[in-house]
């Protein structure tokens, strides 16, 4: 008995510790990651990154559970590591490229897989980015909204429903693999996509079963309403047509099908539901709908530009069984009213899909503080259960959840700044100011607006509104008086506010006080330009367009100027001679003609006359000009080039008629010719002996008299002193008297 208790005791125990691991690390996630990962933030410079595991399986993993990587991503597949932290902040270098989150449990975490999500494009703001955005659907759209709700109404109301009912379970497979890709204004790559779920349906009383061990749920039949019968013991029969969709699908097996869904992302009625909102669109959060190809060929979709909503277009081919996640917001400026529109994808394959969406505009006074704490008379639209707050919707789409719990503060109250003197260029003192985020989530901050202060970033530049400041964050801006400040007090409050709230806010006094100066008398003239060349003159050249040379008081004198001048450039007269402080003048310059071959600097001094007659030199002008040599070309034509004077008989009494020909100085000098010589031939004098390039000259050549019985052959050459020619060939042929033996001369 003793021993039975013994042991008894001793398996107690045993179980107790046995239990102790499950129990203390009960609440540990494990398990092969799934679900999607989403980026939290905008994807705008200055903005805070930070993962967000929502629709991660398993439901209770934290940052805690893995090693971050943020990546730069510069091309196609160029990756550059940006940070390793739980939380990244946008710079500057990231405009324009996308950012890679990358998540790996930590070692024995008891997770495996990885997560990844892509963010679009980073844009300087959230406004440049929806001022890009809505330009470039503006050029797309090439039709109105009216011709095209109907139609797609009409089109797919039938074909989408069948397609849908039709999918077999290796497609809803894909699909779920794809249920991995999301946007929050941001792209997601899932990389553990296609990680099988777990069939949580459960038999209960009453019930067929539905599953049993060794189902292929790749087999599950689908029915439509018409297919179903149900007999008079309330049992569910089918028609038989699910045989002959079986052969059928045996027969096609083969064949080429483009089929694709579209599924509303968080939204049970399948509708892309904005609810009512002001008439300021532009922090309305935008919703996601993800189509998936259900055929098996690739879909090439065609561009899209609804009338009311911006949505994204879907610019890659989408293979068989993948899913996009496509974004869809309203367009900014829309007017009060109700809004419900059929959006509608093509494809070139001409399949079409579609999905609802609708929005409900209010105007600025449609409802007031008090209406709204009143109970609306119409039932909400909205479901009455209460939402998972792992999908609970940001502060953009529900500020009154977010903005109780938002609080600004500054580091100080007061920002006194040391006395100036009047006509500062800039003010010497910038003093700073420290917000602190001191709520429970993220605040979009509003930057001041001042006449006598500018707010300016850390670094010196501008500060703009939309700057997001996380949880427990702090940013630095400085403060400095503007310029231009009269004389005077000045004081003015700087209000940090929030985006979200305009109550929530922390305010700052700024205070500067402008002192009268000591008046100087300032003498001075700005040239502009203050230098000019001519670099490109040639020998011989045209005169080249002048230049316009500006000259301004910058003083606070008045100055009476006297007419400027040049060694190697015409100075045109001045456009007024007297400028009091800030007027203008003017004259022009240009390289005088016929400048040789050589570089030329001219300073060219603009002065005023003093009180004493001296010359004071106020400003100096450079000007340059450089003339290079031309080469020189030589050459010379002749025409006609060969000159036949045709037959004689021996003892002709009169020569043949002479002929012309004519020289050309084709080259782009001037040439000087001599005279031309003949043996046989008779030589006439030149019309000119000095030809420019382009000009010509004549002379006359005719055979000689009384030539012997013979051919004559001869080449006239015209030639030059720069030793270039051209050349004319001559015939004349004498012939011997008929019956007379003669001798041939040449």
């Amino acid at each position: 008995m003793e021993r039975k208790r013994f042991l008894a005791v001793v398996m107690t125990v045993m179980m107790v510790i046995s239990m102790i691991p499950s129990l203390v690390f009960a609440a540990a996630p494990s398990g092969e990651l799934g679900g999607k990962l989403k980026i939290k933030g905008l994807a705008a410079v200055g903005v805070v990154l930070s993962a967000d595991y929502a629709k991660v399986t398993p439901e209770e993993v934290t940052d805690e559970d893995f090693t971050f990587s943020w990546s730069r991503q510069t091309g196609e597949k160029e990756l550059t590591q940006v940070g390793t932290e739980k939380t990244y902040t946008i710079t500057q270098d990231d405009l324009g490229c996308r950012l890679v989150l990358d998540l790996t449990p930590v070692d024995g975490s008891g997770l495996t897989g990885t997560l990844t999500a892509k963010t679009l494009e980073v844009a300087a703001t959230e406004e440049e980015a929806k001022a890009v955005e809505q330009e470039a659907e503006n050029a797309q759209q090439t039709e109105t909204a009216d011709g095209t709700e109907n139609a797609q109404l009409e089109e797919t109301a039938d074909g989408t429903e069948d397609a849908q009912l039709e999918e077999t379970a290796d497609n809803a497979e894909g699909s779920r693999d794809s249920e991995n890709q999301d946007v929050d204004r941001t792209e997601d790559v899932q990389q553990n996509a296609g990680n099988e779920q777990e069939d949580e349906s459960q038999n209960t009383k009453g019930q067929p079963e539905e599953t049993t061990e060794g189902t292929d749920d790749s087999q599950m039949k689908i029915y439509t309403e018409d297919q179903l019968q149900v007999d008079e013991n309330g049992n569910v029969q089918t028609d038989g047509s699910e045989k002959d969709g079986q052969a059928a699908g045996e027969d096609d097996k083969d064949q080429k099908t483009y089929e694709a869904t579209a599924t509303v992302e968080d939204s049970e009625d399948q509708i892309c539901d904005f609810g009512t909102v002001k008439s300021d669109l532009e922090d309305v959060e935008a919703q996601y709908v993800q189509i998936t190809n259900t055929g098996n060929e690739n879909l090439n979709f065609q561009e899209i530009s609804p009338e009311h909503f911006m949505v994204q277009d879907i610019t890659e081919p989408l293979s068989a069984g993948e899913s996009v996640s496509v974004w869809i917001q309203p367009r900014e400026g829309l007017e009060p009213g109700e809004y419900d529109d059929m959006i509608t994808y093509r494809t070139e394959e001409g399949i079409e899909v579609s999905f609802e969406a609708k929005i409900a505009v209010e105007g600025e006074d449609d409802s007031s503080d008090d209406e709204d704490l009143k109970p609306s008379d119409e039932p909400s639209a909205e479901p009455t259960e209460t939402p998972d707050d792992s999908e609970a919707p940001s502060a953009g789409d529900n500020a009154d959840a977010s903005l109780e719990a938002q609080s600004l503060e500054v580091n100080t109250g007061s920002l006194n700044f040391s006395d100036i003197e009047e006509n500062y260029t800039q003010a010497n003192e910038t003093l700073s100011v420290t917000v602190t985020n001191t709520g429970d989530g993220t605040v979009t901050l509003k930057i001041p607006k001042s006449d006598y202060f500018e707010v300016m970033n850390e670094d010196g530049s501008e500060a703009v509104s939309g700057i997001q400041i996380a949880k427990g964050d702090s940013l630095m801006f400085m403060v400095q008086p503007k310029t231009g400040l009269t004389k005077g007090d000045y004081s003015d409050t700087l209000i940090f506010e929030s985006e979200e709230d305009s109550e929530v806010a922390a305010q700052v006094t700024a205070e500067v006080s402008v002192k009268e100066a000591e008046q100087e008398q300032i003498t001075a003239v700005q040239a502009d330009p203050e230098s000019f060349s001519y670099d490109d003159l040639k020998e011989g050249y045209d005169t080249p367009e002048a230049t316009t040379i500006t000259l301004t008081n910058t003083g606070n004198t008045t100055v009476s100027l006297m007419q400027p001048y040049a060694e190697y450039f015409d100075i045109g007269e001045l456009s007024a001679s007297v400028l009091e402080p800030g007027d203008s003048a003017a004259f022009t310059a240009v390289p005088v003609t016929g400048l040789k071959v050589g570089n030329y600097l001219d300073s060219i001094q603009i002065a005023q006359t003093s009180s004493e007659g001296q010359e004071d030199v106020l400003t100096t002008i450079k000007a340059s000009a450089t003339v290079s040599e031309v080469k020189k070309i030589y050459k010379l034509s002749v025409t006609p080039e060969e000159l036949n004077f045709g037959k004689a008989k021996e003892g002709y009494s009169e020569a043949p008629e002479a002929q012309k020909v004519t020289v050309t100085n084709e080259g782009n000098t001037n040439v000087t010719l001599n005279a031309p010589s003949g043996k046989n031939f008779k030589i006439g004098k030149l019309s000119a002996t000095e030809l420019a390039p382009g000009e010509s000259c004549t002379f006359k050549i005719r055979p000689k008299a009384g030539l012997k019985a013979g051919s004559y052959t001869e080449s006239v050459v015209i030639d030059n002193e720069q030793q270039i020619s051209a050349e004319v060939k001559v015939q004349f042929t004498v012939n011997c008297p008929q019956g007379e033996n003669c001798r041939s001369g040449r």
